[in-house]
């Protein structure tokens, strides 16, 4: 069974693979993966910035596994789900949600109806300038919102002693979501071995 602290610390490293990931795709011209990426990113990002905000407002560390899981038969939140939820519990404007609306409807459009509309993969480059935009503004928001749980010293950004090792580790568990071959280059010394 994985535990809550699972669930997080795999949720946060998906978003260091994701941008690397993203970052490849344009590199490639890998315009339908840049596009999947994009969509999982800017949901990662709104289901975070829920997770701070209810910390916040609750003054807790508790965090909502729906939020950042999802087990196989079981209960989620889908994508339009977080982003109303986003809006509602004041995230994001109406103008982010209107966005990230037509944003998602392109990216279905291109994933799962690709043989049934019009679109064409040429059409796929403003869509991704346009989620680049929306990365940097819920990137901003979800800064926003760890800085004022640091200010109050609540929830889970609450300041910290991070160490040499413990940044090792995770960017290891990063590139895990990648490629393991890549994280076992990554190596972390183990309390036992390390110099006092």
């Amino acid at each position: 069974m994985v535990s809550k602290t699972d669930n997080l610390n795999n949720f946060v490293h998906a978003f260091g693979a994701a941008r690397l990931l993203i970052q490849k795709a344009n590199k490639e011209g890998a315009l339908l993966e840049g596009l999947a990426l994009y969509a999982a990113l800017t949901d990662g990002f709104l289901r975070i910035g829920l997770v701070l905000k209810r910390q916040i407002v609750k003054k807790t560390l508790e965090v909502d596994d729906l939020l950042i899981s999802q087990e196989k038969g079981g209960q989620y939140y889908t994508e339009r789900q977080i982003q109303r939820m986003a809006h509602a519990e004041g995230i994001i404007p109406q103008e982010i949600l209107d966005e990230l609306s037509a944003l998602y409807d392109k990216r279905n459009d291109a994933i799962h109806k690709f043989f049934l509309t019009g679109l064409q993969y040429v059409d796929l480059p403003p869509f991704l300038e346009r989620y680049e935009v929306m990365y940097k503004a819920l990137n901003r928001i979800v800064y926003d919102l760890e800085a004022e749980q640091i200010k109050k010293g609540v929830g889970m950004s609450a300041p910290t002693k991070t160490t040499k090792e413990d940044t090792l580790a995770i960017l290891r568990d990063i590139a895990m979501k990648i490629d393991p071959k890549l994280a076992e280059t990554i190596v972390v010394p183990s309390k036992r071995n390390r110099r006092v």
